[in-house]
C-alpha cells in the first residue's frame, strides 16, 4: 500500500503514519470529561494527540506472499457541546473523512439508547475508498443532554483474520465509553428490587430463513432464558456456569429484568436487553405469568429445564445434522457424539458441499467433502455443562441441557440439537 493521506475530519487534520509508535499502556483513558477502557489489542498502536481528540494507528504486514499492506485508524474525538442537531452533526462527522465516497450509504445503521440513558448511533460503511482501497468504517455517535461524542474505526486492505479482532476491540472500547462522571458504560447492574426468578427456561422456535444458495431453510432452535435471582438473565448458557462473568465478557447476550405486580403475583416483566457490543440496548415490558412447569412471557410459553446432577452419565449415540440447499448449491453435514456409562466419549463428523454453475440447466462445477478427525476421551457433566477431555489432554466445555423432562432423546449441546439414535 502506498503512502496516502488517511482522514481529515472534525478538525483533526490526520495523516496516516506508517511507522510504529509507542504503546498506549493505560487501561483507562481520560479525554476531557470522558473516560474509556483501552483494550490490550490497541496497546501496540501509534498513539497521537490531535487538536480534537486521540488517534491510534497501525500498519499491518501482508499475511501471504501475494498480499498487500493494510492499515487501521481509530479516532476518539473530544466531546463537543450539545448542538440540538445531533443527527446533523453525526452526518457531518462521517462526511469529514475524505476516504469515504460521497453519498455512500451505510451497510449497517442502528439507533438506540445506552445503559446510561444516552442516545447512540452506530453506522458501518464499506467497501472502497475514494482512492479505490478496500475499506470498512464504523462510526459511533453518542449524545447526552449537554454534549456530543464521536468515535470512528477505519480499516484499509485488512484480511478478515486481522479485521475481526480489531472490530471486537473497538466494540469493547465503545462499550466502556463513559461521557459523564456518573456513567458506568456497558456494565449490567440490576437495581435493588430486580430479580426473583432462578433457572433455565426454554421453548422451541421454528422459522423459515433464506440461505446463501437462494433457497429457504426450516429451522427448529431452542429459545433459552437463564435467570438468576439477582436480576441478570442471558440467552446463552455460560460455559463455566458463572453468569456474572459471562455477562461481563459477552454482554450482548445478557440483560436485566424486574417482575412487577408483587413477588408471587407478578403480572409483568420489564427487561433491559443489550443488543450489541457497542452498548446499544432496548427496553421492554411484557405480560408475565407463572404456569405449571414454566413461564409465559408476552404470549410465549417457556418450560423449566432442570440442570443435570454433577457426574451424570449417558448411554447412547446422539446426532446433529444440518444442511442448506438452493438453486446455486448445497452444503450439509453431520456430527455424532457417543457417550457411555463409564464416562467415555467418541466424537466424529463430516461436511459435504456442491456448487452449481449459472449456465442454462445448471451443472455442478465443484463439490467436496471433509471428514472430522475422530476424537475420544472422557466426559464430565455438571449442571448445564458438558466437558470433553480427549486422550491427548485437550479439553472443551460446551453448554448442555435436555428440553424434555426425564428424557435424553433430545440434547442441546453447544446450542445445537442432537437427537438420540436408535439401537
Amino acid at each position: 500500500m502506498t503512502r496516502r493521506g488517511c482522514a481529515g475530519g472534525a478538525g483533526l487534520g490526520l495523516t496516516l503514519l506508517l511507522a510504529a509508535g509507542l504503546p498506549a499502556r493505560a487501561a483507562e483513558v481520560t479525554l476531557g470529561s470522558s473516560r474509556f477502557e483501552l483494550p490490550a489489542l490497541f496497546e501496540g498502536w501509534t498513539r497521537r494527540e490531535a487538536g480534537d481528540g486521540l488517534v491510534f494507528e497501525r500498519v499491518f504486514e501482508p499475511t501471504t506472499s501475494r498480499g498487500r499492506k493494510g492499515a487501521a485508524l481509530l479516532i476518539v474525538a473530544k466531546a463537543k457541546p450539545a448542538s440540538g442537531r445531533f443527527d446533523d452533526t453525526f452526518s457531518a462527522f462521517i462526511r469529514s473523512f475524505k476516504q469515504i465516497p460521497p453519498g455512500e450509504k451505510p451497510l449497517t445503521a442502528r439507533t438506540g439508547e445506552t445503559l446510561d440513558g444516552h442516545r447512540i448511533r452506530v453506522e458501518q460503511r464499506c467497501c472502497r475508498t475514494t482512492d479505490g482501497l478496500r475499506m470498512t468504517a464504523w462510526h459511533i455517535g453518542i449524545a447526552t443532554q449537554t454534549s456530543e461524542h464521536f468515535l470512528m474505526l477505519l480499516t484499509l486492505q485488512l484480511e478478515r483474520e486481522q479485521q475481526n479482532p480489531i472490530r471486537e476491540g473497538f466494540e469493547a472500547l465503545v462499550g466502556s465509553y463513559r461521557p459523564a462522571k456518573d456513567d458506568r458504560g456497558l456494565v449490567l447492574a440490576p437495581a435493588r428490587n430486580d430479580g426473583g426468578l432462578d433457572g433455565l427456561y426454554t421453548r422451541t422456535k421454528t422459522q423459515l430463513r433464506p440461505n446463501a444458495f437462494g433457497g429457504m431453510d426450516f429451522t427448529a432452535d431452542q429459545d433459552t432464558l437463564l435467570f438468576d435471582k439477582g436480576g441478570l438473565y442471558t440467552t446463552e448458557l455460560p460455559r463455566d456456569g458463572d453468569m456474572t462473568a459471562h455477562c461481563r465478557s459477552e454482554p450482548q447476550s445478557c440483560g436485566t429484568y424486574a417482575l412487577k405486580g408483587g413477588w408471587f403475583s407478578a403480572n409483568r416483566i420489564e427487561r433491559v436487553a443489550v443488543e450489541d457490543g457497542f452498548g446499544r440496548i432496548t427496553r421492554s415490558s411484557e405480560a408475565f405469568s407463572r404456569t405449571k412447569g414454566g413461564l409465559t412471557i408476552g404470549g410465549n410459553t417457556y418450560f423449566a429445564v432442570p440442570p443435570f446432577a454433577d457426574g451424570h452419565r449417558f448411554d447412547g449415540m446422539w446426532n446433529h445434522s444440518f444442511g442448506s440447499s438452493g438453486a446455486t448449491g448445497s452444503v450439509g453435514g453431520t456430527h455424532n457424539l457417543a457417550l457411555t456409562p463409564d464416562g467415555r466419549f467418541t466424537r466424529e463428523g463430516g461436511v459435504g458441499f456442491s456448487s452449481t454453475g449459472g449456465a442454462t440447466g445448471g451443472g455442478t462445477v465443484v463439490a467436496g467433502h471433509s471428514q472430522r478427525p475422530v476424537r475420544s476421551g472422557r466426559y464430565a457433566v455438571s449442571g448445564y455443562r458438558l466437558t470433553l477431555t480427549d486422550d491427548a489432554g485437550a479439553s472443551e466445555t460446551l453448554s448442555l441441557f435436555a428440553p424434555d423432562w426425564d428424557s435424553d432423546t433430545l440434547l442441546v449441546i453447544g446450542g445445537a440439537n442432537y437427537l438420540k439414535q436408535g439401537r
